[in-house]
């Protein structure tokens, strides 16, 4: 077995089949300290899954990717509800669909590792998103910012673009990002695929957001909600100093550009030689100039050629360098990621308005029904219920 890669490395070129994968997966997990009981349910889940992936015939590592996952969500979603209908019976709980996918994940989180796979794609927002809203006991175990780690997290990002801002001025471009960048995290309550692009979904508003979908004034981002209909997202106060100076200094030159354009060169050259080549009509040796007697930033602008917005994977790697060098408390694999997550905030300022006010909190997330958002937050619910059947104990106690 070849020596591992670190994640987000390339597929070696000699990856194995996906069922050779498994045997080699089985196989380092007899020597680890899972119990034999998590082997055998791993080997029947994957090898479950892997019959299912025989129907588009796909194989290999280097066959997968975000949408393949989405789908096989959806494949769990209908199963759920053929479930809850009572229709059929081929029929799965909520907790079953989560436990066959977090199974799947770990093997391709397991193949990312040994640079089988670029990125473990299961946890891509888009297969996610298309998964069945977990069951009370699963979401009461998903990390969520706490209200220390976010004031930490800000105070970090916050007084490293004021330092930057002060030494290098309109040069801080990426410091000014990173903290608008927190800071819509952290008072949107927006889900990291209604504001970031998704590499294996083109549709609109899957993207990433531009600047014409914000609006200070309104204290709103329009955005594509999981219902797939255009939404207005709360932006609240705290988040609106960030965001103005981030625009002031990276001064958008339309209103479609991103307002978290990657800065991945590769994809900034790709943009501009495809444009180039379609828009302004220049031959290859004429674009190859342009690209070398000026940078890769001021060909965009003067030719006006929109970047790609940054993807889930570039923020997830920005809030794990962000978390590192801000030196944040956060549980290492097996018991946590080792960074807060971007649907950590989502999560986090819910939980911090849910236990100020319910219909506030519901508002704030954007959820159908009040019942929705209970069923998120009812560890808050089952907690403050029985500090309040305790004191009514004492007090009928103290009667006698």
């Amino acid at each position: 077995m070849p020596d591992p890669q670190s994640h987000g490395s390339n597929v070696t070129p000699h990856s194995p089949s996906l069922q050779e994968g498994l045997t080699q997966f089985l196989e380092a997990k007899s020597k680890g300290d899972n119990s034999g009981n998590y082997r055998r349910n791993a080997k029947r889940v994957i090898t479950s899954w892997l019959d299912w992936l025989d129907q588009p015939e796909i194989t290999r590592f280097e066959q997968l990717d975000e949408t393949v996952l989405a789908h096989y969500a959806e494949y769990l979603r209908r199963r759920v509800a053929a479930k809850e209908a009572d229709t059929t019976d081929g029929g799965i709980a909520r907790s079953t669909a989560w436990t066959y996918y977090n199974i799947v994940s770990a093997f391709l989180g397991w193949a990312s590792k040994w640079g089988y796979l670029q990125e473990n794609y299961a946890r891509a927002g888009l297969a996610q998103e298309s998964m069945p809203d977990q069951s009370t006991s699963q979401q009461s175990q998903q990390q969520f910012w706490t209200p220390h780690q976010r004031t930490q997290m800000l105070n970090y990002v916050n007084k490293r673009a004021h330092d930057a801002i002060d030494e290098k001025g309109f040069d801080a471009e990426v410091e000014a990002r990173d903290r608008a960048l927190v800071a819509v995290l952290a008072f949107t309550g927006v889900r990291a695929a209604e504001i970031f692009r998704s590499e294996h979904d083109n549709r609109t508003g899957r993207q990433g957001i531009r600047w014409r979908d914000v609006d200070l004034a309104e204290q709103t981002i329009s955005v594509l909600g999981k219902n797939q209909q255009r939404q207005s997202a709360w932006l609240l106060e705290q988040a609106i100093p960030a965001i103005e100076r981030y625009r002031t200094i990276s001064d958008p030159p339309t209103d479609d550009w991103p307002v978290f354009p990657t800065r991945h060169a590769p994809s900034l050259y790709q943009c501009a030689r495809m444009h180039l080549r379609k828009v302004e009509v220049e031959d290859e040796e004429t674009i190859e100039e342009i690209l070398e007697e000026h940078s890769i930033e001021d060909v965009l602008r003067e030719y006006q050629i929109t970047p790609p917005a940054i993807t889930t994977t570039g923020a997830r790697d920005v809030m794990k360098l962000l978390c590192d060098a801000a030196e944040i408390d956060v549980p290492t694999p097996p018991d946590g990621p080792g960074y807060l997550q971007l649907h950590g905030a989502r999560r986090g300022i819910g939980d911090t308005f849910y236990r100020i006010d319910r219909g506030t909190a519901q508002d704030l997330m954007r959820h159908q029904s009040l019942q929705t958002t209970k069923d998120h937050y009812s560890h808050i619910d089952a907690t403050e219920g029985a500090k309040r059947a305790s004191e009514m104990l004492n007090q009928s106690e103290d009667e006698y």
